[in-house]
């Protein structure tokens, strides 16, 4: 699974507030912080949640912001997520190639993210092609309010149609980035969180735990899936005593049959866990190469 599947939000520059209390409330896994917000990360490395590190990076820059990342990595950034917006769209695929040809030579199995405008054919672009090839998941910018600043009735849906319909992401993950700033109002976070789960996706974020008024943080804080209870060991001995009385007329027979299940039952507990290792693609690490040419 990739890292960053799940429920995250954005801190950034212009409201740096780590908002530890926020992401606790709603269970969040995490944030992804703009780089050079020490405190912010120090502030979730501490609440022992997840952060991921990202970058506006720019053509004109590449290697600079490769290792920003890199560097962001060593500091205890789980994944490095790579802003790539208008200043992208005149450009080929050199740039972008060059970004992550320096980023891999320090850090070669960190997942990549890419955080992308994807209206339109922009994922068509040369750039958006080269971070197809070596992404572990999409973050697609979907911006109900700012795409139309006027709301109109269904702008929420909207969005979602122009940012991830007929888009061909490739088969991979697709965690949209959604709107919590600019109040655009608890009402319409309740519709993207719920445009995301009507897609069937695994995960989102919020953009931004700080800028989010209280109600439309209350909003994500309900958003939080619960997980189902395991039923006791009881619970499951006396479930499987039911479904055997049907099929073993004997119940002295029952319970020793019982006796004996009674240690499997016992051992699926104890290996009953969630496995959170995030996925590496080696062969596609090895291939690194060949990915970014295209070949």
């Amino acid at each position: 699974m990739p890292i960053l599947e799940g429920r995250f939000a954005w801190v950034n520059q212009y409201l740096p507030n780590p908002r530890i209390d926020r992401a606790r409330a709603a269970g969040l896994k995490g944030a992804i912080i703009k780089y050079g917000l020490r405190e912010v990360e120090q502030a979730y490395t501490e609440a022992g949640m997840l952060w991921a590190t990202e970058v506006y990076a720019l053509p004109s820059q590449p290697e600079i912001d490769a290792q920003r990342l890199a560097n962001a990595v060593d500091a205890g950034a789980c994944a490095a997520v790579i802003n790539a917006e208008v200043e992208w769209e005149s450009k080929g695929e050199d740039e972008m190639i060059r970004l992550i040809q320096a980023f891999r030579l320090r850090h070669p199995t960190v997942e990549l993210y890419a955080s992308v405008d994807t209206r339109g054919n922009r994922l068509q672009l040369p750039y958006q092609q080269v971070l197809k090839r070596v992404i572990a998941g999409w973050l697609p910018m979907v911006y109900p309010k700012a795409f139309r600043p006027t709301c109109p009735p269904g702008f929420v849906a909207a969005a979602f149609r122009d940012c991830l319909d007929g888009k061909g992401f490739g088969g991979i993950p697709v965690y949209p980035t959604i709107q919590t700033y600019d109040e655009i109002g608890a009402r319409y976070v309740e519709e993207q969180t719920g445009e995301v789960h009507r897609r069937g996706l695994t995960g989102y974020q919020a953009y931004t735990i700080a800028h989010a008024t209280d109600a439309e943080w209350a909003a994500i804080v309900a958003d939080e899936p619960q997980e189902e209870e395991m039923p006791t060991l009881e619970e499951r001995v006396a479930a499987l005593e039911v479904a055997m009385v049907e099929s073993v007329a004997d119940r002295k027979s029952i319970r020793a049959t019982l006796q004996m299940g009674l240690g499997w039952l016992g051992a699926g507990f104890a290996l009953h866990r969630d496995d959170k290792k995030p996925h590496v693609n080696s062969e596609a690490l090895r291939n690194l190469d060949d990915k970014l040419a295209g070949r």
